[in-house]
């Protein structure tokens, strides 16, 4: 891991500062969007100390101060973000549907949404995986994308076949995808 309280890495530092705003959590801990978590917190463990602001405090140049100050906070965000299953699977669907710029930070608004659909869940779906799939199913409606809300369905009716508010909604959403 390089050193970056190196002068030589300041000017990427500032530069990343600048743009940071622009990149969406697995970009920021530079992992791919189907990572596991353990290689999510190795990445963020990783950046962490390699970023960490008391490694710079001993420096005059307080712009770059502000920058690593800016990075860290983001990269600590991140993380807190997708070490959270529910929150990383709601920030997927954020940030891969239609509204990506205005979702590449998980908001208070994000998570009172989040906590919206879980309660939502709990009411029509009893086990863990039927509300993950019927979370799923959700924001895929809200999101316009029938097909993926229909095999999300199709799947927590595999987990609960006997939940019949998640049959008659799979029949509702395979309804409107034939066009009726």
């Amino acid at each position: 891991m390089a050193e970056y309280t190196d002068p030589q890495f300041w000017p990427q530092l500032k530069h990343l500062a600048a743009t940071i705003d622009t990149l969406d959590y697995f970009q920021i801990l530079n992992v791919a969007q189907t990572s596991p978590g353990a290689q999510i917190k190795v990445s963020y463990y990783q950046l962490a100390r390699a970023l960490h602001p008391d490694k710079f405090f001993h420096l005059d140049d307080e712009s770059l101060k502000e920058a690593v100050t800016k990075i860290y906070k983001r990269v600590t965000e991140s993380y807190m973000t997708l070490k959270d299953e529910p929150k990383r699977l709601k920030y997927l669907r954020d940030i891969n549907g239609p509204d990506r710029a205005s979702k590449l930070r998980f908001s208070e608004e994000s998570e009172a949404e989040q906590k919206e659909q879980q309660k939502a869940a709990a009411k029509v779906a009893k086990t863990p995986k039927g509300e993950q799939m019927y979370n799923t199913a959700v924001v895929d409606l809200q999101n316009g994308r029938l097909d993926a809300a229909y095999k999300a369905l199709q799947s927590a009716t595999l987990f609960e076949p006997a939940n019949a508010e998640l049959k008659r909604l799979l029949a509702e959403v395979d309804k409107k995808r034939k066009g009726g």
